[in-house]
């Protein structure tokens, strides 16, 4: 496959379909999914960065970043030229089907802050004999999405959440969405009962009862501020009822430490997790294997502490008295503020 300058202008940004679905018969699309197993026109022959993964018969391959196209065609880097598209994806899904084919949906490039950023709303399939067909779909029939999941139930693939863009985010809704295998048609689920809300990176397994789904974050509007927290409840979607049920009741205590600034904890500033843990209260330490992240045992409770880039997370995985909560809450932010030498503050979730 060879793909010229034209080809690149022609096909370069992203764009939804205009039906439910549009196959995609982009070049350079497929190009940038096939990475090093193909060469453009203008390439010199040599040794090709491996970038992204792709899972096909369980091996891996290579996909291009934007950046490499970017390079080729001497595109600079900009906004104002708009995103490529990229295979090179964040929190998509890859399920394998009975027949061997494997299908893959939506995912982001980067984060906003990069000119390639880009939420997919796409359906990639993989069949035999390396063969790729790419799905696209309109806007309003499938949202652009990602860190969702999707699991195989009969002859569809059912989606589950989506982080998406910040616009698209609906506090206490939770996004569910049906593929037919047999045409890659999307239709919306709607669903009714308890479920978790606007939930995103969490997992979910078929069962006899359903499809459970369990941790992950939840995006929620409290006393009028839209934030962020985790899940730790675990809810079932019962597709014959088409109703969530809630399975668990911990209502485990959060709260985070922040800068009162609203600073990021980067570099050196980045406090080790153990560096913040109680000192006047008695608890015992658990092995954990990133320093970002901590665990210890409260009267036998168990306490999760991770640092974030915009805050450190901290989880009481029991039940903890109010006094000894709000004690070690505030044992904590001090430690905080020694570490960071500057003024912290508690949210409580």
């Amino acid at each position: 496959m060879k793909i010229t300058k034209e080809i690149f202008e022609q096909q370069r940004r992203p764009r939804f379909g205009n039906a439910n679905p549009e196959r995609m018969r982009c070049a350079f699309w497929e190009w940038m999914i096939r990475g090093n197993d193909q060469r453009l026109q203008s390439e010199e022959p040599g040794e090709l960065e491996r970038i992204g993964l792709i899972m096909r018969e369980g091996k891996l391959k290579s996909s291009y970043g934007p950046y490499r196209a970017r390079d080729l065609f001497n595109v600079p880097l900009n906004r104002e030229d708009g995103p490529i598209w990229t295979f090179d994806r964040m929190g998509s899904t890859r399920t394998e089907l009975p027949d061997g084919q494997v299908v893959c949906i939506g995912g982001e490039h980067e984060d906003s802050y990069d000119p390639d950023f880009c939420i997919y709303n796409d359906v990639v399939v993989f069949g035999p004999d390396d063969q790729i067909a790419i799905f696209g779909y309109p806007k309003e029939i499938f949202p652009p999405t990602d860190f969702h999941t999707a699991t195989l139930a009969g002859d569809q693939l059912i989606i589950v959440g989506s982080l998406g863009y910040r616009d698209d985010r609906q506090p206490g809704h939770t996004p569910v969405y049906a593929v037919r295998l047999s045409d890659y048609r999307i239709s919306k689920i709607e669903v009714g009962g308890e479920g978790p809300g606007w939930v995103f990176k969490h997992t979910a397994e078929l069962t006899p009862k359903g499809i459970v789904i369990r941790g992950g974050e939840i995006f929620e509007e409290h006393a009028g501020k839209r934030r962020y927290r985790r899940n730790i409840e675990d809810y079932v979607l019962d597709l014959s009822r088409g109703e969530w049920h809630r399975l668990t009741t911990r209502n485990w205590r959060q709260f985070y430490i922040r800068q009162e600034d609203g600073g990021l904890f980067v570099l050196e500033q980045r406090p080790e997790a153990e560096a913040l843990l109680p000192r006047g209260i008695k608890h015992r330490v658990v092995r954990c294997k990133e320093s970002s992240s901590a665990r210890f045992l409260v009267r036998r409770v168990p306490v999760s502490l991770t640092v974030r880039i915009d805050r450190i997370e901290v989880m009481v995985e029991g039940n903890l008295s109010e006094e000894l909560c709000t004690q070690l809450a505030e044992e904590l932010r001090a430690n905080a503020e020694e570490c960071l030498q500057c003024e912290c503050v508690l949210d409580w979730v």
